[in-house]
């Protein structure tokens, strides 16, 4: 890793999911106050398990999601990240450390809004820091409402029968017990 020279012209950042809605001299206070850091290919940006908390956005090359494989089995790749994307929001927001790895795929260039730059531009520009936590809060609220969708679509192609009393491994009435859990408690 490398800190790089990046210029706001290196991504259209007014067409990622983070700077919705902000005018172009907005983006610009954004990307000033970010770290810029160059990854060679086949590197780590994000470790599991470990605490770096920011929000990071991918302006050129490819990166894959990883996270360890439990149990002896091997790691498993979640998603492939492009240009635009954005990634790091769970640990960012419960700093917590993360739970996948993110691996440059090529040469990759990130860019971190780190939570003291944020506390920053909240004092300084504070309009802005509204919207960038709408568009963080809105890309988390998209991934779990996909990954809903996709643990349903498993579960009805896979554990009807589990859910009729008639065997199973239970994983029916697991994935339930979780999402009452998830949308009655919030204390995990």
């Amino acid at each position: 890793m490398s800190t790089t020279t990046a210029t706001i012209e290196d991504l259209e950042f007014n067409s990622t999911p983070l700077m919705r809605g902000l005018s172009e001299d907005q983006i610009e206070e954004v990307f000033n106050r970010m770290e810029h850091l160059c990854y060679e290919s086949d590197s780590l940006i994000l470790t599991q398990g470990e605490a770096n908390p920011g929000i990071w956005l991918l302006s050129s090359g490819c990166a894959e999601v990883v996270r360890d494989g439990i149990g002896g089995n091997p790691e498993r790749v979640l998603a492939l990240l492009g240009p635009g994307s954005v990634f790091g929001e769970m640990s960012f927001f419960r700093k917590t450390p993360h739970t996948a790895n993110v691996r440059s795929v090529q040469q990759s260039t990130v860019h971190k809004l780190s939570w003291s730059a944020l506390e920053e531009l909240k004092k300084d520009a504070g309009e802005i820091a509204v919207v960038l936590l709408a568009n963080i809060v809105t890309v988390a609220a998209e991934r779990l409402h996909l990954m809903d969708n996709w643990v349903c679509r498993l579960l009805e192609s896979n554990e009807v029968p589990s859910s009729q009393g008639g065997g199973g491994d239970g994983r029916f009435e697991e994935w339930h017990e979780f999402r009452a859990k998830l949308y009655r408690e919030w204390d995990f």
